[in-house]
């Protein structure tokens, strides 16, 4: 029997390359590279979390479907302690995009253009764009997904030496020159951030604090959803 995965992480999994070296950062029990191992797109797995609780579930797991053979268990805070094992694709997934940064800013072996870089971030999607445009990483293409009533986006990155700052707008919605798979889903994704923010802006608003800047770029984002 085959590992199964919700729409949030199968959304990451689509993005590994066949046949590559793989490592899940903060890989809780496991799933997603035990998926990856079942369909046949990963021959080995390196996973790694700062908790020694998730990490035992994730061996625990591995044995009990055959497969701890092709895995290594590390118990470290992010990806700094992989820097000799040949890792080609990395997934940090389900954790907040500031820590995301974090964990890249720390592992500089990661700034390699044949690595790949598989980023689900659940908040602050538009701090770790920023950071990965101003740290010289483009995004290539951004996946997004609907999974338990939430919406989801996982970046695909990797170096490329070009450092830029990039607006507002674009750290919320993303770039054009990145391809988008799910048209539809990244059309809604953008519509519950908008209405996150206008939520915000009529807090401020009673607070009275001036909220000319904020009305601006919500209206900026309406004109970009209305024309995806």
């Amino acid at each position: 029997m085959k590992s199964a995965l919700n729409a949030r992480l199968l959304s990451a999994a689509e993005l590994v390359r066949q046949d590559a070296t793989f490592a899940d950062i903060g890989t809780d029990h496991a799933y997603l590279p035990l998926f990856l191992l079942d369909e046949g797109r990963i021959g080995y797995a390196y996973c790694c979390d700062i908790n020694g609780g998730p990490l035992n579930s994730a061996r625990r797991n591995a044995e009990e479907r055959g497969r701890a053979e092709q895995m290594t268990f590390i118990l470290t805070d992010g990806a700094a302690a992989l820097a000799d094992k040949g890792i080609t694709d990395y997934a940090i997934c389900g954790m907040g995009g500031e820590l995301i940064a974090d964990i890249i800013d720390r592992a500089p072996h990661l700034k390699d253009g044949n690595v790949n870089l598989i980023l689900q971030p659940m908040t602050r999607q538009e701090k770790l764009r920023s950071y990965l445009a101003s740290s010289g990483f483009k995004i290539m293409s951004e996946s997004y997904s609907f999974d338990a009533g939430k919406y989801y986006v996982c970046l695909l990155a990797s170096f490329d030496g070009k450092c830029r700052e990039i607006s507002e707008l674009e750290a919320i919605v993303g770039s054009d020159k990145s391809s988008c798979v799910d048209r539809d889903n990244r059309r809604a994704y953008l519509a519950s951030k908008l209405k996150s923010l206008e939520n915000a802006l009529n807090g401020k608003r009673e607070a009275g604090i001036n909220c000319d800047e904020d009305s601006k770029l919500i209206a900026q984002i309406k004109e970009y959803i209305s024309n995806i």
